[in-house]
């Protein structure tokens, strides 16, 4: 068997049809479930089981008032306004406390109990299509981080300032709220304001993101590099957003992240949990360095069951049917290069007959498995907007009290790309999740845990090719995934065939309802509206001018197509 000591290469360790109903809502306002593969038990296992985020403990979240109602943080309407999605299951045996979808208590075992974040609160969307609800796990949600954060901070600040919300807040949460217990309830609030507040003025950026959109990178390399290393001077405004990417198939690319950073499936999760409220030990005694609070059976099981997920269809009793001559015009125009550039298959590869993709070889991996090919394509051809890839391919860190510790040939080194030490962060958490893994991983489970991602010997180990690139991966079920590119500068597919120059430079991203003919949510201001402008640093929404010159005939046609996949 591969020796546990993580021989992967330092950049390819991190990051690296039918209709269920739901039953919780209103008559006439259940969400629909599409056929993905999952069951009810499942689908709660995805969405309410921990991964060691621990974001407030989890009484007071359950207590906590808004910060100008006297309502609940957590009362549906609120947690929609921030974008995240109410449990139709709500109150039942699987989310007895009403928690939101990836919101998950975390279990403090002889201690208290904390609310976290799971891969769900990012990664499962909804659209609305003639007042139906339609849930669809693995894809992107609308979940406005940044207002989540602002939010709890003001809901807290505000329970410190007003008398009636306090005792109100101190009553749920304490047994016997005396005067002295009150005094250390009030305390601890105020300690926590304090770290929260931290990591809000970390993960602060430019200018909002808004709904569906984060600097995932940027804060989980903040909260690496500047509060678990103890190295202030190594934050960076986080000023590249992106979307949150959608799930199915991910487990059997060859590369994931944007930006094909990534390969090693425990090692990305590892640093998913980091970003949302995980921590890592770097500094102080060398037998705790790697300690994290990320739960390694958990995200193991998790990612298994994310394995499992198959892409939606295109539900036509609900969406509407699928025009097949058309949709048979534009599968020509996805396999034909157009004006001198490849075809759309070039990059966003189809299966062939028997439903499979091209392949990684696999004698070049240690236990013959192969990998769906992605395709990485370089800053300067994509065209779209360079700030993400450039930002974590040319940002350098200093390593504070790592620095002896490092591993050859960068022991001693005060300063290194960042890549290169979260790969090494990363993977000391990695080693020592795996070390305190109850029950321990077997040999079997180790190499799934790693994706199989071992080289064959001889072979050099597996290293991204390009990080100023952007990554194109197969397109099934990409009609369900508004807005497009990576960073969400484009409100619908019909608009991702215009010329850059004639796409909407200014349009509203919130609503769930969706535009079926377009191919996107409809854009439309309203109290729950974010006005994205494409002109800001970070939002543009130029290149990928791939069959920008079609017709209006033909990029219909195409737009028909792509609801196929």
């Amino acid at each position: 068997m591969p020796s546990r000591a993580l021989t992967l290469g330092i950049l390819g360790l991190i990051f690296v049809g039918d209709v269920q109903a739901g039953n919780g809502y209103p008559q006439g306002n259940r969400p629909v479930y599409l056929s993905q593969n999952w069951d009810g038990e499942e689908r709660n296992r995805f969405y309410f089981t921990p991964q060691g985020s621990y974001m407030i403990p989890y009484a007071w979240f359950l207590a906590l008032e808004q910060a100008n109602r006297t309502q609940p943080f957590n009362s549906p309407k609120h947690i929609e306004r921030l974008g995240f999605l109410v449990d139709d299951g709500a109150y039942g045996a699987a989310n007895p406390d009403g928690l939101p979808i990836g919101f998950a208590k975390e279990p403090v075992e002889g201690g208290e109990d904390w609310l976290g974040l799971t891969c769900a609160a990012c990664h499962t969307g909804e659209i609305s299509y003639r007042g139906q609800r339609i849930r669809i796990d693995g894809a992107p949600t609308l979940g406005d981080f940044t207002a989540l954060t602002t939010s709890l901070i003001e809901a807290l600040q505000a329970t410190l300032e007003k008398p009636g919300k306090f005792e109100r807040f101190a009553k749920a949460v304490l047994n016997k709220p005396g005067k002295a217990e009150k005094a250390a309830l009030r305390a601890r609030v105020a300690e926590y304001l304090d770290w929260i507040s931290g990591f809000a003025a970390r993960s602060t950026p430019p200018h909002p993101y808004g709904y569906g959109r984060v600097d995932a990178f940027g804060i989980i390399m903040n909260e690496v590099f500047a509060r678990d290393l103890q190295q202030p001077e190594n934050r960076r405004v986080p000023n590249a957003p992106v979307s949150y990417p959608f799930l199915w198939t991910s487990p059997y690319m060859d590369w994931v992240q944007w930006n094909g950073s990534a390969n090693n499936p425990f090692g990305r999760n590892v640093g998913e949990v980091l970003g949302t409220f995980g921590h890592v030990t770097l500094t102080g005694p060398a037998a705790e360095l790697g300690k994290s609070s990320a739960r390694p059976r958990e995200l193991f099981e998790l990612e298994r069951l994310v394995g499992t997920l198959t892409p939606p269809e295109w539900p036509e009793s609900l969406l509407g049917l699928i025009d097949r001559e058309k949709a048979a015009r534009g599968r020509v125009l996805y396999t034909t290069p157009l004006d001198g550039k490849p075809s759309c298959e070039a990059c966003h590869a189809l299966p062939d007959a028997n439903g499979r993709y091209p392949m990684t070889p696999p004698e070049e991996n240690l236990f013959g498995a192969s990998f769906i090919r992605t395709h990485m394509t370089g800053l300067s051809e994509i065209g779209t907007d360079p700030q993400m890839a450039s930002n974590f391919a040319t940002r350098t860190v200093y390593t504070g009290e790592l620095a002896p510790l490092l591993p050859a040939p960068y022991t001693g080194y005060s300063e290194l790309p960042a890549p290169t030490l979260l790969s090494i962060a990363v993977g000391m958490a990695v080693t020592k999740a795996i070390e305190q893994a109850q029950p321990p991983f077997s040999d079997a489970e180790f190499s799934e845990l790693m994706g199989y991602r071992l080289k064959a010997a001889g072979e050099p180990p597996y290293a991204p090719k390009n990080l100023l690139a952007y990554r194109a991966r197969p397109l099934d079920g990409i009609w369900a995934t508004a807005p497009y590119l990576h960073n969400g500068s484009v409100a619908n597919l019909y608009q991702l065939l215009l010329p850059a120059a004639k796409r909407r430079k200014v349009f509203y991203v919130g609503s769930h309802a969706f535009d079926p003919k377009a191919v996107g949510f409809v854009s439309k201001p309203g109290p729950r509206a974010f006005r994205l402008d494409t002109r800001l640093p970070g939002n543009l929404n130029s290149g990928h001018d791939y069959g920008t010159r079609l017709n209006d005939r033909e990029r219909w046609d195409l737009v028909e197509f792509l609801k196929t996949l």
